[in-house]
């Protein structure tokens, strides 16, 4: 799943109550993986963004690819399930009151505890992977924070052209070069509140700025900082070379050259083409199982061509770093999930019910409780539906007791004249007060 507008979020997560800690820990870790891989390829004489991108994000695609194993899992359990889950939603289509909804609550329950799995199985992937897919944007728009040996490089430049003191110039540069949105991304370079931030993070800041320049741009700042020409001539080599990957330079955005067609375009095309792929290919065995009428199926398709519409919009707008790890996630993804389905094809529904009814059972022996009892959770769904029978029964006798003696009251008051007449209505009334003296009497 890839989400780029979450990238404008992450500079805010670390603000969330609880979510902080996880956001830190996470970063800290991916960003060391990160270092480690530049440093591996600088050794071997390949110091090169692109490489490390592309290496960075097979190792995330293998650490994530338990959540990936169980949430293909509980898809292809909801297959089997599928037929019991849709009876209950029938069952209950046209009933809102809180009785049938908790009802329809647990008896679904029961359905997921016959087979051994939750209501939330298939979601807990999805929100373990939320606070990496985070950290892996993060990560990549910034580079330099993590690897020391980008970093330095840029540090450089930022110290001979004056250090924080230099960054109401690079406000001036950034506006006058189709760079304000970089700007935002970074605080304004923290001059729009000069003291809510730090000159440390203001020239982090300035490094982060820097990475994001492409070869025109270091140009122009070189004029913009005659002094310090010579060292930023020197850092816009370095940058140009790691990176540089197959001829495009890939803090270069696409979006650059305006809606002039370049090589840069295939970036956002690959980008889109490979969301299609794997998000069509992910999907293939759920959307085979699924009524074409259903509603989430509907949704789905949408979402299918609506999500790499936004990959090519995105990787448009973005650095074309942010679209080359874009694609290489996409081509794993796609890798893995033909793995996947490979490996799930093989295996039949009783055999994933069995696996799956084994390790429930397994979690329940830890909790002291007893297996599963797959007769007595029929049992339990037969005796709910006898008192959902029982209650029906209930109410439309009710209800037919009820339109008896409306019957015989309207009969009663209406005899010897037309009904909805003046006559019916004198007569009602006349009846209403002989049966009234009848009673005093």
């Amino acid at each position: 799943m890839n989400y780029l507008s979450l990238a404008l979020l992450t500079k805010n997560t670390s603000n969330i109550p609880l979510f902080g800690p996880i956001w830190n820990l996470i970063v800290t870790i991916l960003g060391l993986i990160m270092n480690a891989i530049y440093v591996f390829l600088d050794r071997i004489g390949i110091p090169n963004i692109g490489l490390a991108i592309i290496l960075f994000t097979l190792v995330t695609r293998i650490l994530l690819f338990p959540t990936s194993l169980k949430q293909q899992k509980s898809s292809r359990m909801m297959q089997v399930m599928q037929p019991e889950i849709k009876a209950i939603q029938e069952k209950y289509k046209n009933k809102s009151d809180n009785a049938s909804m908790m009802a329809q609550q647990t008896e679904m329950k029961a359905v997921y505890e016959k087979y051994g799995t939750s209501m939330t199985s298939g979601c807990l992937p999805l929100v373990l992977q939320l606070p990496i897919i985070f950290a892996l944007y993060r990560i990549i728009m910034n580079i330099p924070a993590y690897v020391p040996s980008v970093r330095v490089i840029y540090e450089k430049v930022c110290s001979s052209i004056g250090g924080a003191d230099a960054a109401s110039k690079l406000v001036e540069f950034a506006n006058s070069n189709d760079l304000t949105s970089t700007l935002k991304l970074l605080h304004n370079l923290g001059q729009s509140d000069p003291t809510k931030y730090s000159a440390d993070a203001v020239q982090n800041f300035i490094i982060d700025f820097l990475y994001r320049l492409n070869p025109a741009q270091w140009l122009k700042l070189s004029e913009s900082f005659p002094q310090a020409s010579s060292v930023i001539e020197s850092a816009a080599l370095k940058a140009q070379h790691i990176n540089s990957f197959l001829g495009l330079n890939l803090s270069t955005a696409p979006s650059s050259y305006g809606l002039r067609p370049t090589i840069y375009w295939l970036i956002p095309i690959l980008a889109g083409l490979t969301q299609w792929a794997s998000t069509i290919l992910m999907q293939k065995q759920n959307m085979a199982a699924a009524d074409g009428s259903d509603q989430s199926a509907q949704m789905m398709k949408s979402m299918n061509i609506m999500m790499p519409l936004m990959s090519v919009y995105f990787c448009f707008s973005f650095a074309s770093g942010i679209g080359l790890y874009w694609i290489a996630s996409s081509l794993f993804m796609l890798i893995q999930q033909l793995a996947l389905n490979w490996f799930f094809g093989k295996k039949t529904n009783e055999e994933l019910l069995q696996e799956s009814m084994a390790k429930a059972n397994a979690r329940r022996a830890r909790k002291g409780l007893p297996p599963i009892d797959e007769r007595a959770v029929e049992q339990k769904i037969q005796s709910m539906q006898a008192k959902m029978d029982h209650a029906e029964k209930s109410r439309m006798e009710t209800i037919a007791k009820q339109n008896v003696r409306t019957k015989e009251s309207t009969e009663y008051y209406n005899q010897n004249a037309k009904e909805g007449s003046l006559a019916s209505k004198a007569n009602m009334v006349r009846l209403y007060n002989e049966k009234n003296e009848k009673k005093k009497d």
